[in-house]
């Protein structure tokens, strides 16, 4: 009879999924770090961090990443209207925001999903909130979803959880080596630096021998890691986002994380982030009167204004 795999092997298989040009290095350093995999009953708040010997989290942490990861991608559907007349006439955003009528029912709805999703932190199991009813329950099994829009974020939070991952641990590899930088929010930036390249780098051979474009496969991860990002963005209590003696400002996470990708300018990438920026400023209030030519030089002043 066979036996199921271990929550290392698992991990494991997710992180070669996601990287796959680098199966057999993710391989090796899991075999020479011979770390463990813990996953802790669920509890209130948020469980993802590691040590020199295991990586921790619960699965209502990986609920979080799912359910937040499809509450999310509406924010195309409500600010996509007035980032494309924004860049397209040179109006500031805030006057194109409030140009788009249908704009208000739409952005109602989504902070209703994006409350539902955080009231998941606050819970102590994911069962004790009401799960919408039109997002999919978590699965392995991406074949199952018979919507394509669902198949499209699967991915998505499959590159956001692999990125999250990928970052516990770069906390394992620092300790166990004890080579860790001076401070703590230097170890947290260096621990998305290095996710983040091991995700972005030696994409050129695997889209070629995939019969991709190199700019397909870059695109795909780095949606994936600016979706990552917003997901830790929520995953930070407020009182923290300015940083703290554990932590970086949420925003130098933020710009170590989307900015600086080489993509062509009609590239998907600009627009979709766009969009969960935007989302983000509207949920802190911040102002928007920004004006900007393209999606990419939105993406940019957004992520400058949210320092």
């Amino acid at each position: 009879m066979a036996t199921e795999p271990s929550d290392r092997t698992i991990v494991l298989h997710l992180l070669r999924g996601a990287v796959p040009e680098r199966a057999d290095e993710i391989s090796g350093l899991w075999s020479k770090y011979g770390h463990a995999v813990e996953v802790t009953p669920s509890t209130k708040g948020v469980t993802m961090n590691a040590d020199a010997s295991r990586i921790k989290f619960d699965t209502k942490t990986i609920d979080f990443f799912w359910l937040l990861g499809f509450s999310v991608w509406r924010a195309i559907e409500v600010y996509s209207p007035a980032l494309l007349l924004a860049t397209a006439t040179a109006t500031p955003l805030d006057q194109a925001l409030g140009v788009d009528a249908e704009r208000g029912q739409y952005e109602f709805d989504y902070r209703q999903r994006i409350a539902s999703a955080q009231s998941l932190i606050a819970a102590e199991q994911t069962a004790d909130i009401v799960w919408p009813a039109d997002v999919p329950q978590p699965t392995a099994d991406r074949g199952g979803l018979r919507d394509d829009q669902h198949k499209a974020v699967f991915d998505l939070v499959a590159f956001a959880l692999a990125f999250a991952l990928l970052h516990e641990f770069r906390h394992v590899m620092f300790y166990a080596d004890s080579s860790a930088p001076s401070t703590l929010p230097e170890e947290e930036i260096a621990c998305d630096t290095w996710a983040r390249e091991f995700m972005t780098t030696g994409l050129a051979a695997y889209a070629t021998a995939h019969g991709h474009s190199y700019a397909q496969v870059q695109q795909k991860r780095a949606m994936g890691i600016a979706l990552g990002a917003v997901i830790i963005h929520a995953m930070t209590p407020t009182h923290a986002h300015w940083g703290s003696r554990q932590y970086p400002p949420i925003a130098e996470r933020l710009t170590a994380m989307i900015s600086g990708y080489s993509l062509p300018a009609g590239s998907s990438f600009w627009p979709f982030t766009a969009c969960l920026l935007i989302a983000l400023m509207r949920q802190e209030n911040r102002p928007l009167d920004i004006v900007a030519n393209s999606n990419q030089e939105m993406v940019e002043i957004l992520l400058d204004r949210l320092r």
